[in-house]
């Protein structure tokens, strides 16, 4: 399980970071760009990581099958934990405003 959150999670990264430097300037302050990015992080990123692994590495969910894990626990799993994650740094975001 944790090796699947960490492929998803890198690609999540990635993601997150190519579209908050491509929107920069959209921007007047590092909060609100900061904002963004754990909007896209937490909401769409995981989606787009999933995505990601499935062309990069869909094999290995056959390793997780055989360990018990089906593929619908996996992804739900990794969203929930990027989930908590981006709520907490949301709002350390909005307390340092």
């Amino acid at each position: 399980m944790w090796t699947y959150y960490r492929d998803v999670t890198l690609y999540t990264l990635a993601i997150t970071l190519l579209t908050s430097f491509a929107s920069a300037a959209m921007y007047n302050s590092l909060s609100a760009r900061l904002f963004d990015a754990v909007l896209i992080f937490g909401i769409f990123g995981t989606g787009l990581g999933v995505l990601s692994f499935n062309y990069f590495q869909k094999a290995q969910y056959y390793m997780y099958y055989n360990l018990g894990f089906t593929r619908q626990q996996l992804i739900t799993r990794t969203w929930l934990v990027n989930l908590v994650i981006a709520v907490i740094f949301i709002g350390i975001i909005v307390l340092l405003r």
